[in-house]
Order: C-alpha cells, then sequence, then structure tokens
C-alpha cells in the first residue's frame, strides 16, 4: 500500500507527457515555421488555361526591304478576337496555341481579314493574385483581301495580365504584336513586313 501514490504519480506522470507534448506542438509559434516553408504555387504541370479574348488590332506601318525605308499604315484599327490554350509544362512555363482574327478596314474601303495562328512559349510570373505571362512564339498568318489570299510566316510577342478572380476564372488584358513578312517572289518590289499591335481583353477559365 506505501507504493500505490508512488504508482498514482508514475502514472499520471506517463499519461501527461504526450498530452503536454500534444500541447506543445500545437503552439502557433511552433506552427509559424512549417507553414513559412511552404511555399504558394500558382500553377503545376499539367494546368490549363482556356481563353477567349476581344479587343482592337491596330496596323503600325510596313517596312518596305526594297527600299529600305518603313512606310506608314495604309489601314485603320479594327476588330480582333482569339480563342487560346495554354498547358503548363511545370509552374513556371507554359506552351500556348492560338486561334485568332483581325478585320481591319483599309483606305480604299475594303475590308483586310487577318488570321494569326502562332505556337508560342509563355513564363508565368505569380504576384499574389495576379500574373504577368511574357510570350513570344511563332506561326503564320492567313491574309484575305476580296478575292486575294496569301500565308505568311508570323512572329508573335507581348503579354499577358491575369487577375485570378476565383480559383476557376481569371480576367486580364493582352498586349501583343504581330510582324508579318509578306514576300512576294513573282513581284518582289510589292514585299512588304507588317507590323500589327493587338490589345484585347479576355476571359481564361482554368482546367
Amino acid at each position: 500500500m506505501r507504493s500505490f501514490p508512488l504508482t498514482v504519480f508514475v502514472a499520471a506522470l506517463a499519461i501527461g507527457a504526450p498530452a503536454m507534448a500534444q500541447d506543445e506542438a500545437a503552439l502557433p509559434g511552433d506552427e509559424a515555421p512549417a507553414i513559412a516553408l511552404t511555399g504558394y504555387t500558382a500553377f503545376e504541370r499539367g494546368d490549363g488555361i482556356l481563353s477567349l479574348s476581344l479587343g482592337v488590332a491596330i496596323p503600325l506601318g510596313f517596312y518596305n526591304p526594297g527600299e529600305a525605308v518603313f512606310e506608314a499604315a495604309n489601314s485603320t484599327p479594327g476588330f480582333a478576337f482569339s480563342l487560346s490554350y495554354a498547358g503548363f509544362l511545370n509552374e513556371k512555363w507554359a506552351l500556348a496555341g492560338d486561334l485568332a482574327g483581325s478585320f481591319i478596314g483599309t483606305v480604299s474601303d475594303d475590308r483586310l481579314f487577318i488570321a494569326p495562328l502562332a505556337l508560342r512559349f509563355i513564363r508565368a510570373f505569380p504576384i499574389g493574385q495576379f500574373v504577368i505571362m511574357p510570350t513570344a512564339g511563332a506561326g503564320m498568318a492567313i491574309s484575305a483581301v476580296g478575292d486575294y489570299k496569301h500565308v505568311d510566316f508570323l512572329f508573335k510577342a507581348g503579354s499577358s495580365f491575369l487577375w485570378k478572380a476565383s480559383p476557376d476564372m481569371s480576367y486580364g488584358l493582352n498586349v501583343f504584336g504581330n510582324v508579318i513578312p509578306q514576300i512576294m517572289s513573282d513581284y518582289p518590289e510589292n514585299s512588304r513586313v507588317g507590323f500589327f499591335l493587338e490589345t484585347t481583353l479576355s476571359v481564361s477559365y482554368h482546367l
């Protein structure tokens, strides 16, 4: 019977030690380092962004390689639209494809249609709920004025600025420059390099 108090004390100590350890582990001060070591990742491999964009296409002018001069645009700003999908290769890099089109008025009252189709690389820079996404790529541009049609090389570069309104949706501003060298093998004197600016607003769905 003399050892009963000692037995109770030892049992209480054995039960209380784990409870104290759990209480100490739950202290806010102990959780902070674990949270601080956890990095926030906006994107990961396999993520996708489907975007629909509407805005304006602005002709900036044409370079005449034959005379080595820059000529003013002979057309007026028009309507631009695009449907694009970006698939992330990792948390920083994505590969995007564009199906786009622009309707631009000319000084002769004709309607110039340009369909810039591009494959682009994107580098994502997340800043809180915002993402800056500079991009560059290449593809082809299908041009049509009346019955005349031509397919040319396209170089595209610019950036998108996204605001992530929810986990599934973002709104964005896109500013892209299109460079289209139109080489006329039959009439070299008519060859030109066109420069166009696209400024659009987009709604994007995160897949």
